[in-house]
């Protein structure tokens, strides 16, 4: 019972610092080296008092990435590095609005665009893709962020 209290106070913690994926709440009960009867019945604590869901999880993920201008490929990556599986990761995916997500996309191209070098709409490509926007939304934002659609004629070299 004490080592039970003791892992429910970790967890706990960790969730009011943000929330947690269920996945994640047991890496770090497992790394603190609580063994699996004591994991289990924390966990179902914690889904007993809905301080564990993982949709939500997923939900609010999603949403607070996709306004700081991270792209859904990346976004879906963390939530599988966080223990999300990929139906629950594309049910939240869903909920963002493609016009939101070319915007944040545009805004972050233009940031690039406005050093005007010769290499700037490769950079900001680049920039587009490791931040997890697929090839065809990072090229669209280009054209977007500089008015024409010039971005075809270096994309097919």
């Amino acid at each position: 019972m004490h080592d039970t209290r003791k892992a429910m106070d970790k967890a706990v913690r960790a969730l009011s610092m943000r929330p947690h994926s269920e996945s994640e709440i047991v890496d770090k009960l497992t790394r603190q080296r609580f063994d699996e009867h004591t994991i289990a019945d924390v966990m179902q604590r914690l889904a007993e008092h809905r301080l564990t869901d993982d949709v939500a999880f997923a939900e609010q993920w999603t949403k607070a990435r996709a306004r700081r201008g991270v792209g859904p490929r990346k976004i879906a990556w963390e939530l599988r590095e966080k223990g999300i599986d990929t139906d629950m990761a594309e049910e939240a995916l869903a909920g963002i609005d493609a016009r939101e997500t070319l915007a944040s996309a545009t805004a972050l191209a233009s940031k690039y665009l406005k050093r005007g070098d010769d290499k700037a709409k490769q950079r900001a490509y680049g920039a587009l893709v490791r931040r997890g926007f697929a090839y065809d939304m990072a090229k669209k934002a280009l054209e977007l962020a500089a008015g024409d659609s010039s971005t075809d004629v270096w994309m097919d070299e």
